[in-house]
């Protein structure tokens, strides 16, 4: 069957688990969402999903031809779905085929291409937003063999109906499956599987969750757990792990009792503790649980895997803080400051697998077209702190994630300017999830300095984001309107603290919370020890369902005309309510540290809600270090921004004007004080210098230099030992390396 690449490996596995139902042939099973949209919310991962449209869809797997039509008497075929569903993680039963009209109405799928032998066909059904009354019969080549009642409401994809039937196909003849409804009751078909188990007698819903990266594995235990099959008398688990994925999968699917993967018998259970190595998330483990009924029937359960979590590097906090990044994986050194071509920052982001991308050069890196990580670069750590000289620094065009997970971006300035003519956000982690950004300075940006709309789990750390340029031509602002936006930030959950927002005019920050697919208000964001300074006419406002917003220090400056720290807007109370825990801010020489009680000066209120603003218990825990507004203050400013391997003359100046509330220029087009509308009012970008590290630096091209080898005991002839962890901390000796130096060390 022809199989997404990326599927083809754990289908293979489950091959091999199935093996009961496998007769003809060792068939790989089939497992298929059928989709009436191209949306990948709505798609199911590690199935293989089908796009259909139109009164008949046919489609090939690996020789096999599934044809999906409606009876001719049985009414008219059709692909619907609800976005509204995925809110819970529901996919599967988001969407489905469905035929309607039909007294009754028959859904038919001719399979064309099965071996001789024993196959089975599971069908999956659940409403999609139609009442569903009564239940479906399912034929075999006309034959009668299951019957099943839809699910009404469910949440996630194991709360699907199914019907299993078994049947023997014959070499060269289709075999034809008919689904009928009871009375004027639609067919809704979510998808199906061909040669599969049962899911009626398998464990279900595990966790840690298939595929979960960052498991609690803290106390060197996980407790795995599942929901057994009803029929189920004993279950036996089957566990393994090892550093390559596939081979730990190939184990726990070839276990059986007498192997070294049995773990335990567990008569009517549903969980059971497992020993881990804490900290080591380079590891892969496999787990099984298969169901033995009264009978002594054995259904063998899928394979789930999983990895433990660890900190991104020691300071890493908030909810991005277990980010892996390029952890394990190759280096790809930057040796040029092109654009794009071999050696290049281009190439090394733009590539995939696991890899830390370092740098061997310094200087100013012009960008022609915007640089963007997204999925499919995951696992990647742009380790900036790498750089000689005066580090890097990127201009003309937005670099930033779009979809990335566990990636890790430390240590990189970003002075975009107005070359390029074009409006452009600067930096972001738009629909991220386990990622961080982390010692980032951030300038001179057309659109919004940052923007993190539909992200989770990530964190905006120690960056200083100034001077996003004002009155400068933006596409639907016009020549002579103001915009000069820090951000706009979303997540769930998103963590912003200990940065500095400086000489921003306006969205300090926006928060962009937004609608999700049920329309409901969305966005849980943890906003604390934030630094803002000589905005104009916005401060923090927008709105978001859960915000704790603790211990920020707003420092009006000259160009400053709002003095309120955060202002709420309500538009439309009909998505639910958008609430504030509010404690410990100050608005410098106006009003704070106050709350939580009610009566804020600081907050200003627009529109209304029929719940209450504030709240005043945190909505949950920030994972992050937190200090008084007082003591952020003098926290940030002493460590912020890309200040290694050294702050630049940008930030130095920015950071002193904070200090001493002032401002050093004004706006060509606007007037304002410290609120440049291109970056040539202030200067434009002052001079990097090129600085190529030796060729010997780093002879074994590992990421280490030679002289820390040397020191450490490594081999500057050894290009593996980079991955190695002999002292089992969590991180490699290429991320000891990295992390010394993000703590100011040099040689």
């Amino acid at each position: 069957m022809n199989y997404p690449k990326p599927c083809l490996r754990v289908l293979m596995a489950f091959a091999i688990m199935s093996g009961s139902c496998l007769e003809a042939e060792g068939m790989a099973p089939l497992r298929v969402d059928l989709n009436a949209q191209a949306r990948n919310d709505m798609e199911t991962e590690h199935w293989t999903n089908w796009q259909a449209s139109g009164a008949a869809a046919s489609r090939s797997f690996d020789g096999v031809t599934v044809r999906l039509t409606a009876d001719k008497r049985g009414g008219e075929l059709r692909f619907e779905g609800s976005k509204a569903l995925i809110v819970t993680g529901l996919t599967l039963g988001a969407d489905a085929a469905v035929v309607a009209g039909g007294e009754p109405s028959v859904m038919t799928l001719e399979l064309r291409g099965l071996p001789a032998g024993t196959h089975t066909f599971t069908s999956f059904h659940g409403s999609i937003g139609t009442k569903l009354e009564g239940a479906y019969s399912v034929l075999v080549d006309g034959v009668p063999l299951a019957r099943v009642t839809p699910a009404a409401q469910a949440e996630s994809n194991e709360d699907l109906a199914s019907a299993f039937v078994r049947f023997e196909a014959k070499r060269g003849k289709a075999v034809t499956i008919q689904i009928v409804a009871d009375g004027t009751d639609p067919v809704v078909l979510n998808g199906f599987a061909i040669d599969d188990t049962d899911p009626k007698h398998r464990a279900l819903k595990p966790s840690p969750a298939n595929y979960e990266r960052h498991a609690d594995g803290d106390r060197g235990r996980v407790r795995l757990s599942w929901t057994p099959a009803d029929s189920a008398v004993t279950q036996n688990v089957f566990f393994a792990s090892d550093r390559d994925a596939e081979e730990a999968v190939r184990r726990v699917a070839a276990a059986e009792k007498h192997s070294d993967s049995f773990w335990n018998s567990v008569p009517q259970g549903r969980a059971v503790e497992v020993p881990i190595e804490p900290n080591n998330s380079l590891l892969h483990y496999a787990w099984r649980v298969d169901s033995i009924d009264p009978h002594g029937n054995v259904t063998r359960g899928d394979i789930w895997r999983f990895r433990v979590r660890h900190l991104a590097f020691p300071t890493a906090e908030g909810y991005g803080r277990f980010a892996i990044g390029g952890r394990g994986g190759r280096v790809l050194h930057v040796t040029n400051l092109n654009d794009s071509g071999p050696g290049s920052l281009r190439a090394a982001v733009e590539a995939t697998g696991p890899r830390t991308v370092v740098f061997d050069v310094s200087g100013l890196i012009s960008l022609e077209s915007k640089l963007v990580f997204g999925e499919e670069n995951e696992f990647l750590t742009i380790a900036g702190q790498t750089a000689p000289g005066k580090g890097i620094c990127i201009r003309n065009y937005t670099f930033g994630g779009i979809g990335s997970r566990d990636t890790i971006v430390r240590f990189i300035r970003l002075r975009m300017g107005d070359l390029a003519g074009e409006t452009m956000d600067g930096m972001g982690l738009a629909s991220g999830d386990h990622s961080i950004v982390d010692h980032c300075s951030i300038s001179w940006s057309i659109d919004e300095a940052f923007s993190s709309r539909g992200a989770k789990n990530i964190t905006f750390q120690r960056n200083l984001i100034s001077e996003a340029l004002n009155v400068a031509g933006h596409r639907k602002y016009g020549e002579n309107k103001g915009h000069g936006y820090a951000g706009s930030i979303s997540g769930n959950v998103g963590s912003f603290h200990h940065s500095l927002l400086a000489h921003n005019a306006g969205r300090n920050w926006s928060l962009a919370g937004a609608i999700d697919q049920a329309n409901r208000h969305a966005g849980r964001l943890d906003i604390r020890n934030m630094v803002v300074y000589n905005w104009r006419n916005r401060t923090t406002d927008g709105g978001a369902r859960e915000v704790n917003f603790v211990n920020n220090y707003y420092k009006p400056g000259p160009a400053s005309e709002v003095m309120t720290y955060l202002n709420p807007q309500y538009e439309n109370p009909s998505f639910g309510p958008q609430q504030y825990y509010v404690s410990g801010n100050v608005m410098e020489g106006v009003v704070g540290p106050e709350g939580p009680a009610s009566g804020y000066e600081g907050m200003r209120v627009r529109g209304k809600q029929p719940w209450p603003v504030t709240v005043e218990q945190p909505f949950f825990e920030s994972y992050v270090t937190t200090h008084s507004a007082e003591e952020a203050y003098e926290n940030v400013l002493a460590d912020v921004g890309c200040n290694v391997p050294m702050l630049d003359d940008h930030d130095k100046r920015v950071i002193q004007e904070v200090r001493t509330g002032t401002t050093t220029f004004v706006g060509s087009r606007s007037g304002l004080p410290g609120l440049p509308d291109s970056q040539t009012d202030v200067g434009g970008w002052e001079d990097y210098p090129v600085v190529h590290r030796p060729e010997n630096w780093d002879t074994d091209r590992d990421g280490l230099p030679d002289q820390w080898e040397a020191r450490k005991g490594l081999d500057p002839r050894d290009g593996k030992d980079g991955a190695e962890d002999p002292d089992g901390d969590g991180y490699t000796h290429l991320e000891d390396y990295l992390n010394w130096l993000a703590a100011g060390n040099t040689f």
